[in-house]
């Protein structure tokens, strides 16, 4: 008998087509692979961000000549948290709708799909993505869920919204140890936001 983490993706009784082009099961070693190889994308959007919001309090204060106004500081926070957070997520939400891929993905060779062999919805893909994904809340973005935290709490001055938002900071660090958790102890090798979304992660090519 095949064991479960090499056994192919098939599809339902109602997918047709999808059961021909099933998969095997992507291994332990292919999504971390892709997810370092995220990490390292990751990094340089917050990198970029970091750069243009600088930038834009730089010359907020005459290139340091003088101080930058509030509204300058204002500026740097919206654009670094904004930037990062909105456009990694815009950026990994299109790829995954339109390939059932993040870049990494892409570049080990795995993929996304339903339990019925069938492309992602747009319904499955938001599951997946923000039902704990581990690059969503990845400890790279820990210090800017942190800004987030600390700019929401200012503002409210609500205990409640302090533990909600502390909760994300720690997401941080928590999501990507339980998806590694769930994949080592899971026969179909299928993360949390996997279980949710009913979806697998399958190679493209015979490994």
């Amino acid at each position: 008998m095949v064991s479960p983490p090499r056994q192919a993706v098939a599809g339902s009784s109602r997918a047709g087509p999808a059961a021909a082009a099933a998969r095997p099961v992507a291994h332990l070693n292919a999504r971390i692979s892709a997810y370092l190889v995220d990490s390292a994308v990751l990094l340089g959007f917050i990198l970029v961000f970091f750069v243009i919001a600088g930038a834009i309090l730089l010359f907020a204060s005459d290139l340091g000549k003088e101080d930058a106004p509030d509204s300058a500081y204002y500026a740097f926070i919206a654009t670094f948290l904004g930037g990062c957070l909105l456009s990694w997520t815009a950026f990994n939400l299109a790829l995954l709708r339109w390939r059932g891929q993040t870049l990494g993905m892409f570049i080990i060779g795995i993929r996304t799909v339903g339990d019925d062999g069938l492309p992602l919805s747009t319904g499955r893909t938001l599951l997946h993505w923000f039902g704990l994904h581990p690059l969503l809340f990845h400890p790279l973005l820990l210090p800017v869920w942190g800004v987030f935290s600390l700019l929401v709490v200012s503002l409210t001055l609500s205990k409640v919204v302090l533990v909600a938002t502390l909760a994300l900071v720690l997401l941080c660090l928590i999501a990507p140890a339980v998806s590694l958790a769930v994949v080592l102890v899971d026969a179909e090798r299928r993360t949390l936001p996997d279980r949710l979304a009913r979806t697998f992660v399958v190679h493209l090519e015979q490994p």
